[in-house]
């Protein structure tokens, strides 16, 4: 089995700074099977501070722990025990100092174990599973758009255009515990798994751009373009994607 890895961010259009925050594997990273994106919150720069020491806690903390994996249900205690541990530190972080009062960030995790992809999840940043030419979104955004659209109060064309709309409801970092969303996925030939925070759904609608995912040659070339039409579309929040293909193909290690 092989793996393919992509990334874009932006800080987009009107943002100062870019509070997103993401890892792909590299050719030298220690961690190879993991990926990540992140979307601070908090005045000051503490969202980009909240973010960026999630993704580098739980980095370390894979780093720390990955080789003793030796079943599914091991994947699982690892993943959920980084998110927590991460998310004290952040927590931790906003209680001593106050310029980071407040701060915190969203979530969306996947762990590759095997033939799988295991999701964890806070937030409202986003997976979505790409399998022949259809999208199919993976996680429940923790947001006050999701509640009023699941009890009947907005219908979906009103989600977009809601005054309220960034409100999210559940994050890392604002609680001594955080409550995680777990998915797991079994992955097939040629599945591509999409994270991105909500500067790109905002504004791109994956379903209808489906193509791009098969017409292009390249991951790069299609992280390049689902982040350029976020912000030609209106790019009013920092954009971030992450692309990971899996391949099965016999021989591939």
């Amino acid at each position: 089995m092989e793996w393919v890895f992509s990334a874009y961010s932006h800080p987009g259009k009107i943002r100062k700074s870019n509070e997103d925050y993401f890892y792909v594997p590299t050719e030298t990273a220690a961690v190879k099977n993991l990926v990540m994106v992140a979307d601070g919150m908090g005045g000051h720069n503490a969202g980009e501070v909240a973010s960026r020491m999630v993704v580098e806690s739980i980095l370390e903390y894979y780093g720390s722990n990955n080789e003793n994996i030796t079943s599914l249900e091991q994947a699982k205690d690892l993943l959920m025990r980084s998110i927590q541990h991460a998310n004290e530190l952040v927590y931790r972080q906003s209680k001593a100092f106050v310029e980071y009062e407040g701060m915190g960030t969203t979530l969306t995790l996947a762990y590759f174990y095997d033939n799988r992809a295991c999701i964890g999840h806070v937030g409202d940043s986003c997976a979505y599973l790409i399998r022949d030419r259809d999208v199919k979104k993976i996680t429940r955004d923790h947001s006050l758009v999701q509640e009023l659209l699941e009890n009947g109060s907005i219908t979906q064309d009103e989600v977009n255009s809601h005054p309220q709309k960034n409100v999210i409801t559940r994050a890392l970092g604002t609680g001594n515990v955080v409550d995680v969303d777990y998915y797991e996925i079994v992955l097939q030939d040629n599945d591509i798994l999409l994270l991105c925070t909500d500067g790109l759904v905002n504004h791109v609608d994956l379903s209808d751009n489906v193509d791009l995912f098969y017409s292009l040659e390249s991951l790069d070339e299609i992280t390049l373009a689902l982040g350029k039409k976020a912000l030609d579309d209106g790019g009013i929040d920092n954009v971030t994607v992450v692309l990971a293909k899996y391949s099965c193909t016999a021989g591939k290690r």
